[in-house]
């Protein structure tokens, strides 16, 4: 299986190489310096896993679609910076995991065996508040969360109700009332929501619902 970057970085490609041979499975690594030469190496039908870095000037709006669309077997994962909606958007154009550019040595060989088993990999700070403050701020490291698409069938038609509602930023309080059920009960719901699609909050819970195009769900009106 190939393994192919694009990073206009010569001296941040090589700062990888070490990481990168540790990913069991891979005979080579292929390294590019702009988007153009990776597209074009990676129309073989050999397997491979692309590794496009957000960084590269000039890159292309809709560049990761046209690499999922050119052939939608072969994951592609992209280098980014701590931007949640920019994560946010690589993953509704297809991309099957978002690392941290600056932590691309820890995350690739964590991310790179997830894809291939057919998991979409999330980094471990997932968004930031508007102060660029990070969501996750407990004490030690925060393991790194991804989640099933076939997690997805395992879920209740109630569940999926409840998916569409944390996806529209309801509370636990509007989903009890618009329910007409107790806040236990939906903290219930949300646990095996959890479960199933392998995720650990509600933030990675909203990126799998964006990329299971669960509908969102207007609160009724009067609510804030």
């Amino acid at each position: 299986m190939r393994l192919l970057i694009a990073d206009t970085d010569s001296a941040f490609r090589v700062r990888l190489r070490p990481a990168l041979r540790r990913v069991q499975g891979f005979r080579n690594l292929e390294e590019f310096d702009d988007f153009e030469s990776l597209q074009s190496a990676a129309s073989g039908s050999e397997p491979a896993v692309l590794l496009v870095s957000d960084a590269l000037a000039g890159l292309p709006s809709g560049c990761i679609s046209q690499l999922v669309q050119a052939d939608p077997e072969r994951p592609v994962i992209v280098l980014g910076a701590d931007d949640a909606e920019r994560l946010r958007a690589m993953f509704r154009e297809g991309a099957r995991g978002y690392v941290r550019r600056a932590h691309a040595a820890e995350e690739l060989p964590q991310a790179i065996p997830v894809v291939l088993e057919g998991g979409i990999y999330i980094p471990p700070i997932l968004g930031m508040r508007p102060s660029n403050e990070p969501l996750m701020t407990q004490a030690g490291p925060v393991p790194a969360g991804f989640f099933r698409e076939d997690g997805a069938q395992q879920l209740t038609p109630r569940q999926r109700e409840v998916l569409s509602m944390i996806r529209s930023d309801w509370g636990n309080s509007d989903i009890a009332d618009a329910l007409g059920v107790t806040v236990g009960t939906v903290k219930i719901h949300i646990t095996a929501i959890f479960k199933a699609l392998g995720v650990r909050n509600r933030t990675q819970a909203k990126i799998a619902a964006e990329w299971l195009n669960v509908p969102m769900l207007k609160k009724p009106s009067g609510d804030s």
